[in-house]
């Protein structure tokens, strides 16, 4: 990150090749894994990575500030640590694995879904041409999982092409991850790197929920027997 002025590496044997492995924490850059509360997880769990210099300015080489945004900065710098907003799982040797950016992670009745994870699932249906996984309100789970779809151009939008996508990801993802809701746009707007713009596919509508062309399939979200 350009904001900490260092990297952490993979640098060490045995090599992981073709995992999200991605470094340990160096000689001079503290690496932690903590939760909501900020309090460091068990080896082997998911949370967020803080880090900090080694030593008594935890500060020494970061960033100074974000520019005219101070409430910014002490968010980021909260509890002596800097909030990279990535989700990761440590190794019992150190190793650190990536596995989602937070701000794309969907907390469901306290399970913590990654948006990736889901639109990797879904991708491969035949009526899909692209899809972006979002959280959604829910009055009982706190979020719930929703597949905005661009559907192929000979594709129905329709309840019976929504289930299908559904069981389409039944074997990919458990089953509390799969989509409770199945919206069907014209559109997904993407940046000039393509990466999808979720914030902006319904920037006319508080609640997606409401939008024209979605499907409910919560009914559907069931432990399998």
């Amino acid at each position: 990150m350009t904001e900490t002025g260092r990297f952490l590496g993979d640098c060490h044997e045995p090599r992981r090749i073709n995992t999200r492995a991605f470094g340990k924490a160096s000689d001079d850059l503290d690496a932690r894994v903590v939760d909501d509360t900020g309090a460091p997880v068990p080896v082997g769990t998911e949370g967020e990575l803080v880090v900090r210099a080694h030593g008594d300015d935890p500060r020494q080489g970061f960033f100074r500030e974000y520019l005219k945004n101070p409430e910014a900065t002490a968010e980021a710098w909260r509890s002596g640590w800097f909030h990279t907003g990535d989700v990761v799982v440590q190794e019992p040797d150190g190793m650190l694995h990536f596995v989602e950016r937070r701000k794309n992670i969907i907390r469901r009745s306290g399970e913590n879904i990654s948006a990736a994870e889901v639109e990797n699932a879904l991708i491969g249906h035949p009526a899909i041409e692209a899809v972006a996984v979002i959280g959604v309100v829910d009055e009982m789970r706190d979020e719930e999982v929703m597949a905005c779809v661009l559907p192929k151009a000979d594709a129905s939008r329709d309840h019976d092409t929504a289930r299908s996508i559904f069981d389409s990801a039944r074997d990919l993802v458990a089953y509390y991850k799969l989509p409770g809701w199945v919206a069907f746009v014209d559109d997904l707007p993407r940046t000039g790197t393509q990466k999808v713009r979720k914030g902006l596919i319904f920037p006319e509508v508080d609640d997606p929920r409401t939008a024209t062309g979605v499907v409910d399939l919560r009914d559907l979200k069931k432990r399998r027997p």
